[in-house]
């Protein structure tokens, strides 16, 4: 009878150790690297995907070469190099950030004069590149839908100013922050409940709006936990 008193002892005491060390979180257990504080509470390492995807607006050359429309002054983009192809359509660029195989959102890339009565100035480029998203929030010091355009190890948190719905990235006479800047990172925050997943995204948008390279993306997984851009 004391052996077995003694062995009901020492189960439940490894029970409940074990319960008290173990991540119990199961709607996280696709995250890699998972560590196990000693609370039993959960903490995840940065999640991370390439994407390298290039998006582009194009109509065909030989109308562009022979067009003096403000989308032929794009032409440029294609002999120089940083356009590959000839003819491409237009379209939303759909990104699943925490891959729930539901859209967070979306680039595209517009020409404005579809947007306005009076056509925009000959002077000035037509195309804009925006990102759009229910959810999503955007880094956005400007407080005008102009997010800010970040360098590496640039602090993601919640004291910076966040902004929903439609942003710009780039648009005509320079207003957007990453248009002709070279590689940039777009600041992100998920929502999850009351909280937020901190993130980033490196991209690349051409000085006339035409094409945008999307290369990469991070965010923590930790609730309310702040990242630096590029941090992986």
């Amino acid at each position: 009878m004391n052996k077995i008193i003694l062995f009901l002892t020492i189960f439940f005491i490894l029970t409940l150790s074990c319960s008290k060390s173990g991540c119990t979180d199961l709607t996280a257990l696709n995250y890699k690297n998972k560590a196990t504080s000693d609370d039993g509470s959960c903490s995840y390492s940065i999640q991370y995907k390439s994407l390298n995807k290039e998006y582009i607006f194009i109509t065909n050359v030989d109308e562009l070469q022979n067009s003096n429309d403000p989308i032929s002054s794009h032409i440029d983009s294609i002999l120089s190099g940083d356009i590959n192809s000839t003819v491409v359509s237009t379209g939303a660029l759909h990104l699943d950030l925490n891959q729930n195989e539901l859209t967070d959102f979306y680039f595209e890339i517009i020409d404005l004069n579809l947007f306005n009565i009076n056509s925009i100035p000959s002077s000035f480029d037509s195309l804009a590149v925006r990102a759009i998203s229910s959810s999503v929030e955007f880094l956005d010091n400007s407080t005008w839908n102009y997010p800010d355009a970040l360098n590496q190890n640039d602090l993601i948190n919640s004291t910076s100013n966040w902004s929903s719905g439609p942003v710009v990235i780039g648009t005509f006479a320079n207003a957007g922050q990453f248009n002709g800047m070279g590689e940039k990172y777009l600041g992100i925050r998920i929502p999850e409940g009351n909280d937020y997943k901190y993130g980033w995204i490196r991209l690349k948008c051409s000085l006339h709006n035409d094409t945008l390279n999307i290369y990469d993306y991070a965010f923590n997984p930790n609730i309310n936990q702040e990242i630096l851009a590029n941090q992986k």
